[in-house]
């Protein structure tokens, strides 16, 4: 009977932990096979083009060639926050920004989206300017924003966007106000920054860093560069390179400080890798490459001076 009454109580309570895994409030992502965030998402945006509430891809790409917009930022916050306190004002500013479209190769709908985040109550967003481009295979697209509850809000206008700084900020509609972020530049390599985004469709990852070091060059390549006309300066924006993770699928997110503000917003990872070898296996055969592998990930985020360079001095 003792047996039994021990079993009981260890049942109990390994059956309450597992009930009381994470605090009131957080949330916890499905995954696997049994999970389509997408799916009901995808029905919401089906309504929303069907009602004609969507921008077109089309027009927002018209749009785009605004350079700013006049939008009342929120001042820099200084008020040290709780590591919770942090996560929380990363996660509920965050939005998911792309395009819902129809593929040109499988004529069935898409969702392809990456990472924003609020910048005022009234409903302007930053991300990046390649966010919103067009993807290949998009035959028909409008621009859509999703907020971390799932619900799908439709983008009404590009206000502003500079794609040789990689950075637009759209409006959203919503029946709720959002949580904004302010734009901060004061930040230094050594201090210490978080990202919530989410890489490679993995939702609502947090990850802390610390910024490296900061620099300028061309978000373009030297391929893109020489198709400009000639005489065009390239621009060069400031970047920060942080020890913060992320991956595709966290472009545009928010990179924030200790106390809730925007330093930047992520923008490019690139890998370095070892320099590969050539072995060759017989006389005459033919020359096999082998790849040692990655040596580092530099994490690559626009500094916030370049989203407040697309809205107008008060």
């Amino acid at each position: 009977m003792l047996m039994k009454h021990t079993c009981a109580l260890l049942f109990l309570l390994v059956s309450t932990s597992f009930a009381c895994a994470q605090a009131p409030g957080v949330p916890v992502y499905p995954e696997g096979r049994g999970s389509r965030p997408n799916a009901v998402l995808t029905e919401q945006a089906k309504k929303l083009q069907g009602a004609s509430e969507l921008l077109s891809m089309t027009k927002a790409l018209e749009q785009a060639q605004r350079t700013e917009c006049d939008v009342v930022l929120p001042p820099v916050d200084s008020k040290l926050l709780t590591p919770r306190e942090r996560w929380q004002r990363a996660r509920l500013s965050h939005l998911r920004v792309g395009q819902f479209y129809i593929c040109s190769r499988c004529d069935k709908w898409h969702l392809d989206l990456a990472g924003g985040y609020a910048i005022t109550a009234d409903g302007a967003v930053a991300t990046c300017a390649h966010v919103i481009a067009s993807p290949p295979n998009m035959k028909e697209g409008w621009l859509v924003a999703v907020t971390e509850e799932d619900v799908l809000l439709p983008v009404t206008e590009v206000l502003a966007c500079n794609v040789g700084t990689d950075c637009a900020i759209l409006r959203v509609k919503s029946d709720q106000p959002l949580i904004p972020l302010p734009l901060s530049l004061d930040v230094s390599p050594g201090d210490s920054v978080w990202c919530f985004s989410d890489p490679s469709g993995k939702r609502g990852y947090f990850s802390e860093g610390i910024v490296s070091r900061f620099v300028k060059r061309a978000f373009m390549s030297k391929k893109e560069a020489v198709k400009l006309p000639e005489g065009t300066e390239v621009p060069k924006p400031v970047w920060l390179e942080t020890t913060t993770d992320w991956a595709p699928g966290s472009s545009g997110s928010a990179v924030i400080d200790q106390f809730g503000n925007t330093v930047g917003h992520v923008s490019e990872i690139q890998t370095v890798l070892e320099e590969p070898l050539p072995v060759r296996k017989k006389k005459d055969a033919a020359t096999v490459i082998e790849q040692l592998g990655t040596q580092m990930v530099f994490h690559q985020a626009i500094g916030a001076v370049e989203v407040k360079a697309l809205v107008k001095k008060p």
